[in-house]
């Protein structure tokens, strides 16, 4: 038996009859010493917490039925299949929507052990970068291959994003079982969207298996998608960083009825076990499987969710490295000079250091990345502290440094940048020269009543 381990909280929790641990704020910082009652009550809890706030009408949250107390790390939802033996695919043909991250907390695919439990899986669908993940962003995959145990497989990121009547021909069952990033542009929710949606036209279950975000739940920054700017960056009007798992997603996505046609999935969502809201992804104690080529580390995906807007100018994000969306720069910038305008700014969590790179392809990473071959002027952000770092924000004050340090070189790349946004407003308001220090209130009465619209929707409650 595992002895236990120290978990540093960043407020004490307070036990609540309703909502199970709830953050009791202005506490101060203790340390708990997790041994086999805490995890067991925790899982209980939480269940009992998901179970009591199932008042929707087309969604469920799975109750386990197998003892889960053994377990210490978080446990994602393929790993509560793994624990009740699948009980839920028995005697089903099955299909599965799925990546590289679908896998168990030991290391096993969802393909392998469907197959080696002898669920009868008839198709897979891979997402973008493909169901290995190493295809570059962007790339269209339109391939359709067959495994040696007899799955077709196709991709939904090629000439059609969504599966057909004819794949889904015979299927009793979907899973669908990939890492989100916790970034409204990262494209798999779009995928999950048109799932949903080819299971409501077809009228077939689905299963989504949860996974922790690991960018944390608690926190919501950004803009919401204006209706005009709705495209596979961003169907949905939530915010960049909007704290939701990707089951709390579908759950919000079915029961606001933003599937076409106003249709509605019969839904059921695996939870994550043993995860809360304010868990970064160290604190689940799960391997990181990056979820695409350009998100190698959890410190990525926690700057991805701003860095990623200069995927919108012309300025490098950092493609062409193996540190992209940490090294931001073009060969026109003087790395010394930005460097010390920025870190006057005092950003919260946050400072840069100067530096230089050569941007080079990297096959599956960024074969042509900007400026590649070319020695670039860089930043290279520094997170000084997680919990205060908005990158949002962060980034929105680095693109008006550098617009207004080289008027003559900075552009945009229209539409790409309003469609990362969410609308024109960004674009607008630095090009007219407003208060940057002013700008998150251009978006702050949106994000906050999106805060308390997700409210039903959340499965791990504050």
């Amino acid at each position: 038996m595992a002895v236990g381990r120290d978990i540093q909280y960043p407020t004490s929790y307070i036990l609540d009859p309703v909502a199970g641990y709830r953050l009791a704020k202005g506490l101060g910082s203790v340390r708990r010493k997790v041994n086999g009652i805490l995890p067991a009550l925790m899982v209980l809890l939480l269940a009992a917490s998901a179970a009591g706030q199932q008042k929707w009408r087309y969604s469920q949250v799975y109750q386990p039925r197998n003892p889960t107390s053994q377990f210490y790390t978080a446990l994602p939802g393929l790993d509560l299949l793994v624990n009740d033996e699948f009980r839920l695919l028995r005697g089903k043909t099955v299909a599965v929507v799925t990546n590289h991250t679908g896998r168990d907390r030991k290391g096993r695919h969802i393909l392998d052990l469907l197959t080696a439990e002898g669920i009868d899986v008839k198709v897979a669908f891979g997402p973008e970068h493909g169901l290995t993940g190493r295809i570059e962003r962007g790339e269209r995959i339109d391939e359709e291959v067959e495994t040696a145990a007899g799955i077709r497989i196709y991709s939904l990121y090629g000439s059609s994003q969504k599966p057909t009547p004819d794949q889904f021909a015979g299927i009793d069952v979907l899973l669908f079982d990939i890492q989100d990033v916790g970034a409204r542009y990262y494209t798999f929710v779009s995928t999950l969207t048109l799932v949903m949606d080819a299971c409501a036209r077809d009228r077939i279950p689905i299963l989504v298996l949860d996974r922790p975000t690991p960018v944390r739940g608690d926190f919501i920054e950004g803009p919401l998608v204006q209706p005009d700017y709705s495209s596979f960056m961003g169907l949905h009007p939530v915010p960049i960083r909007h704290g939701m798992t990707i089951g709390e997603l579908a759950i919000m996505i079915n029961e606001e009825g933003w599937l076409s046609e106003r249709r509605h999935a019969n839904l059921t969502v695996v939870p994550v076990l043993n995860w809360s809201r304010y868990d970064w992804w160290e604190d689940t104690q799960l391997e990181w499987v990056p979820p695409s080529p350009n998100i190698p580390t959890p410190e990525t995906a926690l700057a991805y969710l701003g860095t990623c807007l200069f995927e919108g100018t012309n300025v490098s994000e950092g493609r062409g490295t193996m540190t992209p969306f940490l090294l931001i720069g073009a060969p026109w910038i003087e790395q010394k000079s930005l460097a010390a305008k920025l870190n006057r700014w005092q950003l919260p969590g946050v400072s840069f250091a100067d530096t230089t790179f050569i941007p080079v392809s990297i096959v599956g990473m960024a074969e042509k990345p900007k400026y590649m071959g070319e020695t670039v002027g860089a930043v290279r952000l520094v997170i000084t502290d997680k919990a205060r770092f908005q990158p949002v924000h962060t980034v929105a004050v680095m693109i008006h440094t550098i617009r207004e340090s080289y008027p003559h070189h900075f552009e945009w790349i229209s539409p790409h940048i309003d469609l990362l946004w969410g609308s024109d407003s960004f674009r607008r308001y630095i090009d007219n020269g407003r208060n940057i220090e002013a700008h998150p209130q251009t978006y702050g009465a949106e994000r906050d009543a999106f805060y308390q619209r997700r409210k039903p929707y959340l499965i791990y409650h504050d």
